[in-house]
């Protein structure tokens, strides 16, 4: 049986109260928090998924209770059904849907959208772009947040968080990428149905997805900035440009000799 439990308690053991007043200041979520350390999140979900790795849909209850429990509790969750999606990515997707409707911090928002609810989308065949155009219109904004930051598994993009220790210990390797290339065609949709979102949790995701989109396509981000009606918001061009000055920026060439 997934210890979901044992795991809650073990997390709490490991809380801080320093370390619970000074995340109090950046959050409220309303299932509470900890304040245990993400390193000791990081560790507590690396543990897990090697002594007790859930399985689908035999866990769905287990993993629904321990992300409903507290914060820190929620990351080990999300982590958990990031490392078993690939196994099952509609049971995951299912999960995951749940958990945008409860998500109410930036964090889990991020893990998510980019650990699971892409990843899932490609797993399962289903169209990236069009699936998650439909949550734009979603009244809660970190679930649009979410929704934004997943076109990340889109992107050759390094993952990072506590959130992916346990997909690193499944894949035995620190640097974790969904895919290869860039897959413009599912990313561009996306960007644009999110463009004049107002929230600002939102735009800091739209942010990073685009300076990331565009150093891995500056061709792409160019053409869309010059084809939107009405333009660009100024905060979000100035990223993309960004991104896509760095892509063109000509590389160093190593001394002679030099086996870098």
């Amino acid at each position: 049986m997934f210890p979901a439990s044992s795991i809650s308690e073990t997390l709490e053991k490991r809380s801080e109260r320093d370390t619970a007043r000074k995340r109090l200041k950046h959050m409220r979520p309303l299932r509470g928090l900890r304040g245990t350390p993400l390193a000791e999140v990081t560790r507590v979900l690396a543990e897990t998924w090697r002594k007790h790795p859930p399985r689908l849909p035999a866990d769905e209850d287990a993993l629904h209770t321990l992300f409903c429990t507290a914060f820190e509790d929620g990351l080990v969750a999300v982590g958990l059904l990031a490392a078993v999606t690939p196994d099952a990515p509609h049971e995951a997707l299912d999960l995951a849907e749940r958990w945008m409707e409860l998500v109410d911090d930036t964090d889990t928002a991020e893990a998510i959208g980019w650990l699971v609810l892409g990843p899932g989308l490609l797993a399962a065949g289903e169209p990236l772009g069009a699936s998650l155009t439909g949550y734009a219109d979603h009244e809660r904004p970190y679930a649009r947040r979410a929704a934004v930051l997943a076109t990340l598994a889109a992107l050759p993009e390094p993952l990072s968080g506590p959130a992916a220790a346990a997909l690193r210990e499944r894949m035995g390797e620190r640097r974790i990428r969904f895919v290869d290339a860039p897959i413009s065609a599912e990313i561009e949709p996306v960007i644009r149905a999110f463009l004049r979102d107002p929230d600002p949790h939102v735009r800091k995701a739209l942010s990073r997805v685009l300076r990331s989109w565009a150093t891995h396509d500056p061709d792409a981000v160019e053409a869309m900035l010059a084809d939107v009606r009405g333009g660009v918001p100024r905060m979000l061009r100035d990223e993309a440009e960004r991104g896509i000055r760095k892509a063109r920026r000509p590389s160093r060439a190593r001394p002679a000799g030099d086996p870098g």
